[in-house]
């Protein structure tokens, strides 16, 4: 292997690691409430993982250029799962949203297949148009359309974090291909508009941004301000591994959306310094093997995947912290969630693979 690919591994490997810990830690007491069995969500992860690192292993040694020839099946097929998503007796209602599929073993969650595949279409778009993207109609606008085909589904959910890192991502990626600033400016005026039209006709949108403006300790805040006083309780070295008291039911969704805080509130704030220097390695291995690629498409692909996985920690990461508003997006190799763990892991294989194909 070589020394990025080294890197990657050991990068991932670790973060996986520490997820398996902090599932098991974080879920434990409700786990052992709701099954009768402390260790139930970090068996399910285990496998998981399994079922992740077979995925990586195959998309490591599937050629990526043949990506390129199934980007259509790909988007047609995240369109069909995300309608089925939507259809009576497929869907599961979890807490207000549907956004899982009903299988017999697991319930898939349509919008992280969808993301993987999003990026996968978009790179081979823009390397397809290479220097073209300065037509508005022809070159700039297509993505766009299909973009908003994949949001408008995802709303329907409600997916809003998807529907906001997809949104990024696309213009980031076209930001780097080479489109114009004043294309890119009027998408950004249309994407803040859809924002605040998205979040004024939802009240409990609403409410999450009121919170994160004004803390008040009752209802959507009440999270948040269980967060913050569990990276408070941390310090710097933390309470140490398995102390945390934010886990113990105070803390909702402390084994998924908000894993982070139980990790800073049990190893403090060199704890979180280890945490943000393993996202940078990832992005700056990633950004090497980008830079590396033997082919424009290889290149905007490695980027891709890699600002797909840093855009959704750094997202998490701040939600954690109040420095953004409650979102509902986990952190890839951390959180707990079978479809986000699976897909994470196929995407660190489909970078793999690009670097293993540099000369």
């Amino acid at each position: 292997m070589k020394r990025d690919e080294i890197v990657l591994v050991t990068v991932v490997a670790t973060m996986l690691c520490l997820g398996l810990l902090m599932v098991f830690n974080a879920s434990s007491i409700k786990a052992f409430n709701a099954y009768g069995q402390s260790g139930h969500y970090l068996l399910r992860q285990l496998i998981f993982a399994i079922l992740g690192g077979v995925a990586l292993f195959l998309c490591a040694r599937f050629d990526y250029h043949w990506w390129s020839k199934l980007t259509l099946p790909l988007v047609l097929l995240s369109i069909g799962i995300l309608v089925l998503v939507l259809l009576p007796g497929f869907g599961v209602n979890v807490k207000g949203a549907t956004r899982w599929i009903k299988t017999p073993l697991f319930n898939l969650q349509a919008s992280e297949f969808c993301k993987l595949s999003f990026v996968i279409y978009l790179s081979a778009y823009l390397a397809k148009r290479e220097g073209k993207l300065t037509d508005f109609k022809s070159a700039f606008l297509p993505p766009w359309i299909i973009l908003g085909i994949v949001v408008t589904l995802l709303m329907m959910e409600p997916d809003f974090g998807s529907s906001l890192v997809l949104g990024a991502l696309t213009f980031v990626l076209l930001f780097v291909a080479g489109a114009r600033i004043k294309h890119l400016a009027i998408i950004a005026l249309i994407g803040v508009g859809g924002i605040v039209v998205a979040v004024a006709g939802a009240p409990y949108r609403m409410a999450r941004v009121i919170s994160f403006l004004n803390l008040d300790g009752k209802g959507v805040s009440y999270q948040l301000k269980q967060s913050l006083i569990a990276y408070g309780a941390g310090g710097v070295s933390g309470t140490g591994a398995g102390n945390s008291v934010q886990k113990l039911l105070y803390l909702p969704e402390a084994y998924t959306d908000f894993i982070v805080a139980v990790w800073a509130e049990e190893f403090g704030f060199i704890g979180v310094a280890l945490l943000a220097l393993l996202i940078v390695l990832l992005f700056g291995v990633g950004l090497k093997i980008s830079r590396t690629a033997p082919d424009r498409f290889g290149s905007i692909l490695a980027f891709g995947v890699t600002l797909l996985l840093v855009l959704q920690m750094t997202v998490n990461f701040w939600v954690t912290l109040g420095l953004l508003p409650t979102k509902g997006l986990t952190f890839p190799f951390l959180s707990y969630g079978g479809s986000s763990l699976c897909v994470s892991l196929a995407a660190v294989g489909v970078l793999l693979n690009v670097s293993r194909q540099t000369r």
